[in-house]
C-alpha cells in the first residue's frame, strides 16, 4: 500500500469536511488513503462522499452505517437519530452506491505489516472507548496475529493510541508517535465528518511506515454550511448541531 499513508475514518456523509481533509492530504506527499469505514450516515452528502472515494481509489473498510444502508445488520442497534439517518440515507443513494458499499471488507490485514479494523478485532461494531476495552483486542492480537504489532481503528470518533507492552495498557493522544519495537499498537485517527474529542475540526492521520511513526493532523472545514445542509436536508437537528460542538 505505500510508505506514507492517510488514515481517515467516519466520513459520515459530510462532503465538506472530507474535502478539506482530501485537499490537506493532497499537500502531504502520499501513497495512499485508507478508510476505516462509516462514509455514510448522520449528514447530508452521502452519494457524493462514496463518488469521492471511488474516483481518489481510497481503500476503504464498511462501518456499521454502512452495513445498515446495505441491510447487513438491524436499524435496532442505533439510536432514533442515527436510525434516522440511515433510513433518509437509504433513499438518497443509487442502486451503485449501494452496491460498493455492500462489497466493502469489515476487516484487512496488509501482510505482517498492520491491521485495519472499523471497531474491534473482536467484533466489528464493538467500541475501543478505553483501557480495559483494548486489553481484549490486544490479546486477540497477539493470539491472532503474533507477527503484527499495529491496529488501526474507527467507531468511537476520538483520537487514541492503545499501547500494550508487558501486559499493561496505557492510552493517550499525542500528535506524534514514533514506534518502539517492544510493543503492541491500536490506534484511532479521529473522525472526518463528526468529531467527538470537543475540537470542532476534521482529524486524520499519517502513517509513515519506513519511519514507524504517526502524525495526527486537525483540518478546519465551513461547519456552517454543512450544518445548513442537514437542516434543508430535514434530517434530526441535533445532528446539524453538534458540529458545532466537536461532538
Amino acid at each position: 500500500m505505500g510508505t506514507r499513508l492517510a488514515i481517515i475514518s467516519d466520513i459520515h456523509a459530510n462532503l465538506e469536511a472530507f474535502e478539506e481533509v482530501l485537499n490537506h492530504i493532497s499537500n502531504q506527499s502520499i501513497d495512499k488513503i485508507i478508510c476505516l469505514g462509516d462514509i455514510v450516515g448522520y449528514n447530508a452528502d452521502p452519494s457524493a462522499c462514496i463518488a469521492l472515494c471511488r474516483e481518489r481509489n481510497i481503500f476503504c473498510l464498511s462501518g456499521n452505517h454502512d452495513c445498515a444502508v446495505c441491510d447487513k445488520i438491524s436499524l435496532s442497534d442505533f439510536n432514533r437519530t442515527a436510525a434516522i439517518a440511515i433510513q433518509w440515507t437509504k433513499h438518497h443513494l443509487s442502486k451503485e452506491d449501494i452496491l460498493f458499499l455492500s462489497q466493502l471488507p469489515r476487516f484487512h490485514q496488509e501482510g505482517e505489516r498492520f491491521l485495519l479494523m472499523h471497531g474491534s478485532l473482536i467484533d466489528p461494531d464493538r467500541y475501543l472507548f478505553f483501557q480495559r476495552d483494548a486489553v481484549e483486542d490486544f490479546h486477540e492480537m497477539t493470539h491472532m496475529y503474533p507477527r503484527i504489532a499495529i491496529g488501526f481503528f474507527g467507531h468511537t470518533h476520538q483520537r487514541r493510541v492503545f499501547t500494550y507492552r508487558s501486559g499493561d495498557v496505557t492510552s493517550g493522544v499525542p500528535e506524534t508517535l514514533t514506534f518502539e519495537s517492544d510493543c503492541l499498537y491500536l490506534i484511532n485517527p479521529g473522525s472526518v465528518g463528526q468529531p467527538r474529542d470537543s475540537i470542532p475540526m476534521a482529524s486524520y492521520l499519517i502513517y509513515d511506515v519506513d519511519k514507524q511513526s504517526i502524525r495526527f493532523y486537525h483540518v478546519k472545514y465551513d461547519i456552517q454550511k454543512a450544518s445548513e445542509k442537514v437542516i434543508k436536508a430535514g434530517l434530526p437537528k441535533a445532528l446539524a448541531e453538534r458540529l458545532y460542538w466537536g461532538w
